[in-house]
């Protein structure tokens, strides 16, 4: 019997060897890397370079928004924030004073864009500029 099951057991290692076994991979970890953050309203922040950054497990890391003229703001996001991406939907909830800062959008097929929206003004509160990205529509788009 106890070689049955250690047979049983080796054909199962070396299925997973061949093949890959299967894993609990974290959906939202294709959102690693860099992103680009255009605002469909930019209001005062025309011409800016805005930028989100996701860690390897997809959860934001860090936003910048640097001015055309020079300066730069930053927000560096804590452990509280949560990235869920459910087939296409994304869910990014960004905690802060007066309530979450949620972005629902839609990642594309190739993974590269996110295009949605910022339910509420969100502040970037450390840098040389005051800067407040305003709520409203919003398209990711990944550059590394």
């Amino acid at each position: 019997m106890q070689m049955r099951v250690f047979g049983i057991v080796a054909c199962v290692v070396l299925v997973c060897l061949v093949s890959g076994c299967p894993t609990a991979e974290n959906p939202a970890a294709v959102l690693e890397g860099t992103w680009q953050v255009t605002l469909t309203d930019p209001g005062d922040l025309e011409g800016f370079d805005i930028q989100a950054t996701f860690d390897a497990d997809g959860q934001l890391t860090q936003i910048t928004a640097e001015a055309p003229e020079g300066g730069m703001a930053t927000l560096d996001v804590d452990a509280a924030t949560t990235t869920e991406v459910e087939g296409d939907a994304v869910t990014i909830s960004i905690p802060a004073a007066g309530g979450a800062r949620i972005l629902e959008g839609t990642l594309s097929e190739d993974n590269n864009t996110i295009t949605g929206s910022l339910s509420q003004e969100l502040e970037l509160p450390s840098g040389d500029l005051e800067v407040t990205l305003p709520g409203n529509e919003v398209t990711l788009e990944r550059i590394e």
